[in-house]
């Protein structure tokens, strides 16, 4: 997996960054800045995107959510990273779901950016046609309809050129592989929210993420442990758009 790796001390706590689907560790250019003044950073691209192209021979016909998690947490066993705080965006929040349930001991803390807890039917009904479509129609062009329907109005257009900037660089054959993930996700997203988060955990929202805001909301009141801040004028991406915010948010539940 390529990776970088911005070290302060040894002394000082790790930060490990886990992006979304279509994303990359450009995601994060606006937290690294601010973040590598306080703590380690590791950030890495998911398999297939950004830098991170595995050989066809050693990449399997089908993914699932563990395959992925599993790329993590070896990288982390590779670095010899210990414990960390865990930033995710988006679908990343997911990958940080399972690295709590098969490594525990791997996670300090908890932050989500546009966390996503439950999907609506809004969702659903665009990952099924998704599916359908993916078959007769460029994965450009519906990277580019997800990003237009998460992430609408105007102030979203720094995020959403971001999303399909970065989603363009992954290949045909493995966005299709990506694609597939959707069938378990629901499944996937029930099971992680009958769960509390054990380790402290902050999500952060915008306010215009009129997809998965809700669904924060109800698992924030379900577990009380979990920390929601919301980001008035921003959309699901909210580590971009509302930057300063956002890591002034985080910097203060994690000091």
């Amino acid at each position: 997996m390529n990776h970088q790796i911005y070290k302060k001390s040894d002394s000082t706590d790790w930060m490990v960054f886990v992006h979304g689907a279509g994303g990359s560790t450009n995601t994060w250019l606006r937290q690294v800045v601010f973040f590598k003044q306080h703590f380690n950073l590791l950030l890495f691209d998911l398999r297939d995107h950004g830098l991170s192209k595995f050989p066809l021979e050693e990449s399997p016909d089908k993914y699932d959510f563990d395959l992925i998690t599993w790329d993590i947490i070896h990288l982390l066993d590779h670095l010899k990273i210990k414990e960390a705080h865990f930033m995710a965006v988006s679908l990343g929040s997911l990958f940080v779901r399972k690295i709590e349930e098969y490594r525990p001991d791997f996670i300090r803390s908890i932050v989500f950016a546009g966390g996503i807890f439950k999907l609506n039917w809004k969702m659903k009904f665009l990952m099924r046609s998704g599916r359908l479509l993916s078959n007769i129609t460029p994965f450009t062009f519906l990277y580019q309809l997800y990003a237009f329907i998460l992430l609408p109005k105007e102030n979203h257009k720094a995020s959403r050129r971001v999303f399909i900037r970065e989603a363009k660089k992954i290949h045909q054959r493995e966005f299709m592989k990506w694609l597939q993930l959707s069938r378990e996700l629901n499944a996937q997203l029930k099971k992680s929210f009958n769960q509390a988060m054990q380790a402290p955990a902050l999500v952060v929202m915008g306010s215009e993420d009129h997809v998965f805001l809700k669904p924060a909301k109800a698992y924030a009141a379900k577990y009380r442990d979990t920390v929601l801040k919301v980001i008035k004028k921003s959309g699901h991406v909210c580590n971009i758009e509302r930057a300063n915010e956002f890591n002034e948010e985080v910097l203060r539940f994690l000091l």
